[in-house]
This record gives structure tokens, sequence and C-alpha cells, in this order.
């Protein structure tokens, strides 16, 4: 056991001094589940797996890297915590933050249990796999809703740290620290993590000649998150429609218009919500919201419209491109037939 802490040291502290050569083993094993796709037996359950490992792997290097630069933000100004804080999205109370990683594995781990149901248990157990893994995080989601200052949550529950950023900062600070005077260095607001409320500091003002007016935009900018009931609406909408996809799905059929038209409907209204209220949203939060926007275009390879329409389309496309660039037949006849495995295995999920 003893060997085994000391090991896990070992690699964490590997970790936090390369993050950019982690980052390039993470990404190398992503492709190499994309690669074992189709070539062994049993390719999908086998991929699938290598793929969450190498996401759950990413999930725990990205909190060995925010932890080594937690003694490090300590001693940096209240501000600059604040900015890493929102780098890895942190902001909350630790219940929350301990329900978003245990959301962000399931996610993560969500499509290998279905598959590997569907081959134990049949397509019934996979379907109660599928219930009981989306009623789990639609409850985690409302009580992260309810219990923290978020107000539109990303997919995965808890994104990835953005690394290049996160240790720019981190060298920016160091570099600079020594350099800083006492007025840079001193933050004069900090947020409440239970509340979310806004509060200035009472260590007093800065000479005259030296007051920056910035204290109003970062106010301004952190009380956008305390937004209206009518976006936290937007918020229940989104997080219901997976549970209501799902019921529809039971009662019309997977390959029903019903179930698509209801979905669709669903995204449609809390986008709609959210866009009549875009300035009282802060940029990440916009910037969440773009994504969900470009996530409609997923609707196109869904069932029914991906039989009837897409399909077909989608054939066309890729026999023409093989007569035409004779080089890419290499590439365009496996896609040609993993394509309606992959759209069975991964596009009936609505919680993108």
């Amino acid at each position: 056991m003893e060997h085994l802490k000391q090991v896990i040291k070992a690699y964490e502290k590997w970790v936090a001094s390369n993050p950019e050569v982690v980052c390039d083993v993470e990404t190398t094993t992503k492709w190499v589940s994309y690669f074992i796709a189709g070539r062994i037996s049993n390719s999908s359950v086998v991929s699938e797996l290598v793929y969450t490992l190498s996401n759950i792997m990413v999930l725990y290097n990205d909190r060995i890297i925010h932890n080594s630069r937690q003694l490090a933000d300590a001693a940096r100004p209240a501000n600059d915590a604040l900015e890493s804080e929102e780098l890895l999205d942190v902001s909350g109370s630790k219940i929350c933050y301990r329900l978003k990683v245990m959301l962000t594995t399931l996610e993560y781990c969500e499509v290998f249990l279905e598959i590997s149901a569907k081959r134990v248990f049949s397509n019934r157990g996979k379907w109660i796999i599928i219930a009981a893994l989306q009623t789990m995080k639609a409850l985690g989601r409302y009580f992260i809703l309810i219990h923290s200052t978020e107000r539109i949550i990303t997919t995965p529950t808890l994104p990835t740290l953005n690394r290049r950023a996160f240790t720019r900062k981190g060298n920016v600070s160091k570099s600079n620290g020594n350099n800083k005077s006492a007025l840079n260095a001193q933050s004069y607001v900090y947020k409440l993590k239970r509340s979310g409320r806004v509060v200035r500091r009472v260590e007093g003002a800065p000479p005259l000649q030296c007051r920056s007016f910035k204290i109003n935009e970062e106010i301004n900018e952190m009380r956008r998150e305390q937004v209206p009931k009518i976006l936290i609406q937007a918020e229940y909408i989104y997080i219901a429609k997976p549970l209501i996809h799902l019921a529809a799905m039971g009662m019309f059929g997977q390959k029903s218009w019903k179930q698509y038209i209801l979905a669709l409907m669903m995204d449609l209204a809390s986008i709609n919500i959210y866009q009549k209220n875009r300035h009282l949203m802060t940029k990440r939060q916009q910037l969440i919201l773009s994504h969900r926007c470009i996530n409609l275009l997923l609707y196109i390879v869904r069932s029914p419209v991906y039989e009837r329409y897409t399909q077909s389309k989608l054939n066309n496309f890729l026999t023409f491109v093989t007569s035409s660039i004779p080089i890419v037949r290499m590439l365009t006849e496996p896609l040609k037939e993993y394509i309606p495995h992959w759209q069975n295995t991964y596009y009936y999920l609505w919680s993108t």
C-alpha cells in the first residue's frame, strides 16, 4: 500500500510539472480508441472503454494540475483567484463541486455502461440503465442549480481545465509577483461562494491619484450571475428535457416524430428564453449558450430525420468523394460502414 501511495504521488508530481506532455498523452489515448473500432472482436465495447478511461484520466489530471496551483493562488490577489476559479469552474460549495465531479464521471461513462448493459442484459437492460443514468444526472443538476450560483449547467458538468491559459496565468503570476505594488496586490471585493453576493472589503481605498474605476466593471460582471428567475426556469426546461424525451420515446417509439419534435421544441424554448435575456448573462454563460445553439445541428443525425433524409444524402456524398478522389477510399469506406453504428450508439443522446 505504501508503495502504491508513492507511485501515485510521483505521478501527481510529474503531471503537475509537465501539463503539456500530459495533454499529448491524453490525445494519443483518445486516437487509439478510434483506431481500435472495427479491428478486433467486441471493438465497440473496447474502444468505448479506452475512450472512457482517457476522459477520466483527463478529469483526474485536471484536478492534479489545479490542486498544484492552489497554494500559489492562496498568495495571489483575490481577483486572480476568481479568474483561476472560472478556468476550472469550481464555484459553489464543496458539496456542489464534488457532485460536479461525480456527474462528470457519470457522463464520461454513460455510453460504455449502456453498451455493456445491452450486451449483458439485452435491449431492455440498456434502457433501464439509460433511465437510471438520466434520472441521476437530472437530480444532480437540479441540486447544483438550487444550491450554488450556477445559472447554466455545462456538458460535461465540470468542464475540462483550460491548461494553456491556466499555465500562462501561473507563469505570469510568478514572474510579476515580486514586482507588484501593494496597491495592485490588494483586492477590494470578493464573492461569497454560497450566495454569490459581491462584497467590498474594508481595508480602505487607495490614494485618490491611484484610484481605478475597474472595480465597478468587476462588480457589474459578478452581479450578472444573480439573474432573474426566468433564466432559472429556462435551465429547468433544459435539465428536464432528457427525462421527458425518454418518456416520449417509451410512449411513441424511438423512430417517432412526436418524441423528436418534443425534444426539439424544449431545446428551442430554453434557448429562446436565454436569447431574450442574453444581456443579463456573463460572457461564460453566453459561450455555453452558443455551444447549445450549435448542438442543434445534431438533430439532423437523429431518428427519424437521419433514416428519412440525412442517411441517403450522406451516403451519396461519400460515394461521390470515393469515386472522384480514389486516395480517400481508405477513409470513406470505413466511414460508410461505421456511421450507422455511431448514429445508433451516440446520436440518440439528448444531453449534449
